[in-house]
């Protein structure tokens, strides 16, 4: 009788405290690296790899207009602004694994390029254009994604710029001044 009064409530209580053991370091969250940008990246590219082609169809096809235009505008500064949103969740990255800084200039400087061809054509075929890409902010949408990038890859606009030499002159006809003082052209 003893027995079970003194030694089955110990045992009980120990069994439990084994159950309460503290969780393995396996479940412990990682940085995000690299790898998780080039994957916001991806995705923005895929994004606007869809966008793009459908602006420079209209273009070559002589069927651009605002009206046709706008939405697809709209577009690109919805997908910028979804992908600025993502770098921003995701915060500062490791750069230790995943990629290099290298990797993601190397894969930003094609996609502002495109962006901005693309859209100096529009702005060169479509009279009145140059308003509603102020109006609807690629030049802030693209700044603010760019920033975000910096952000999550500190010294990528480094990078980017020296890429993107070539391309200022695009930029300020596209009076994209706010890209234009973050990459300092």
């Amino acid at each position: 009788m003893f027995f079970s009064r003194f030694f089955l409530p110990l045992l009980s209580f120990g069994a439990l405290s084994a159950l309460a053991a503290p969780v393995p370091s396996e479940n412990i969250e990682r940085r995000a690296d690299i790898s998780n940008v080039l994957g916001i990246l991806g995705t923005l590219g895929g994004q606007t790899g869809i966008i793009l082609p459908e602006i420079n169809s209209l273009l070559s096809g002589g069927l651009a207009t605002q009206s046709n235009l706008t939405p697809l505008i709209g577009g690109l500064v919805s997908s910028l602004n979804s992908a600025t949103s993502s770098l921003g969740v995701l915060g500062p990255v490791s750069t230790a694994t995943g990629g290099t800084p290298a990797s993601v200039a190397n894969t930003v400087a094609p996609l502002v390029q495109q962006i901005t061809t693309t859209l100096n054509n529009a702005q060169t075929a479509v009279p009145g254009l140059s308003t509603v890409i102020g109006t609807l902010g690629v030049d802030a949408s693209l700044d603010q994604f760019l920033t975000g990038l910096e952000i999550s890859v500190a010294g990528v606009l480094n990078l980017v710029s020296a890429l993107l030499t070539t391309i200022a002159g695009v930029l300020s006809s596209l009076a994209l001044s706010l890209v234009l003082a973050t990459l300092g052209l």
